[in-house]
């Protein structure tokens, strides 16, 4: 995985997917975390953002995965556990081309990444924001409920 430390900060850089169904988008959280996440992972050396996707929803979520077109960009700066982070975050549109549990209010799947369990599910993107699901980066909340055209960048310092 793309991954550099240097003291007490970090890089990576990530892939993530937005996966729509019923008017829901897909998240999903280490279950340890208070935050949730766009479902997908680190890129590896050698590998597209595209590819690394692909490949992390099929290991996650156990089902092969149509990525689509390229939506955000989001350099992301951020504190985790003590130590500064710089992500560099590429969001595809993606699509899962087999049926994938659909609940409204339940986790829908669950799987194990190395020492992390994940937990998946459906949330109408008006759950999100203070007091609600915490969703990171936080640009993506809004960025969830636009439709434009291209790709659209931001830079997002927590």
């Amino acid at each position: 995985m793309i991954v550099m430390d240097a003291g007490s900060s970090r890089f990576q850089f990530r892939a993530g997917a937005l996966i729509w169904r019923s008017g829901h988008v897909l998240i999903h959280r280490a279950v340890s975390d208070p935050f949730w996440a766009l479902p997908g992972g680190r890129v590896e050396l050698h590998e597209t953002s595209a590819e690394a996707l692909a490949r992390e929803i099929k290991e996650e979520m156990g089902c092969a995965a149509a990525i689509g077109p390229l939506r955000f960009v989001i350099e992301n700066f951020f504190e985790l556990g003590g130590r500064k982070a710089h992500e560099i975050g590429f969001y595809y549109e993606a699509e899962l081309p087999r049926p994938f549990p659909f609940h409204e209010t339940d986790i829908v799947h669950r799987s194990r990444d190395t020492n992390t369990d994940l937990e998946f599910r459906w949330v109408r993107p008006q759950s999100f924001g203070p007091g609600a699901i915490d969703l990171k980066p936080g640009p993506l909340v809004d960025l969830i409920a636009t439709s434009s055209e291209g790709v659209v960048h931001v830079v997002h310092r927590d």
